[in-house]
């Protein structure tokens, strides 16, 4: 023999092979967290948006005929909304990655190779291609696949995965 020892496979594992422990990683947001700040973001949304089905008469419209409203209507709402949310969330999702539960709760969208992400990112894949499954009967069903993914160790939902984010939490900075 030269010298070397023989491998022992019975043999604890050595610091070198253990997984490193990353004590400059940012912490993950809570799964309770993110479930606060998508309640938070729903209801900032519903009170706008609420009034505007109610008082623009396609609430009674809906009640009249059995749920349902024309394809013109229903397209148009989703643009309505898209526009709703773009101007609520918009400043807090491009400038500061948050939306506005998230601002609140301490939160932020980050990438997984680098901290920025891209508007296309951000707003294109994390929201807009849910906001359009979300009306396709069918395939909506996919909405309630997203945040179950979240109770996986990676704390990320579907939506997390396509635009290439995670959430974490922040530190409130005193200035």
């Amino acid at each position: 023999m030269t010298g070397e020892t023989p491998s022992n496979p019975y043999q604890t594992p050595d610091s070198i092979t253990q997984k490193p422990n990353n004590p400059g990683a940012p912490e993950l947001a809570s799964r309770l967290y993110r479930f606060l700040g998508a309640i938070i973001d729903g209801l900032v949304q519903m009170v706008i948006i609420g009034p505007i089905i109610y008082f623009s008469g396609i609430w009674d419209a809906m009640m009249q005929s059995s749920g349902t409203i024309s394809l013109t209507t229903s397209i148009g709402l989703f643009i309505a909304g898209e526009l709703i949310f773009l101007a609520l969330q918009g400043w807090l999702l491009f400038n500061r990655q948050q939306t506005i539960g998230k601002a609140l709760l301490d939160m932020r969208i980050v990438g997984m190779e680098q901290d920025s992400v891209p508007a296309g990112k951000l707003y294109g894949l994390r929201y807009f291609v849910f906001h359009v499954l979300a009306q396709l009967p069918g395939i909506n069903l996919i909405m309630l696949i997203d945040p179950l993914l979240i109770f996986r160790s990676d704390r990320r939902c579907l939506h997390d995965h396509l635009a290439g984010t995670q959430v974490i939490q922040t530190q409130r900075t005193t200035t």
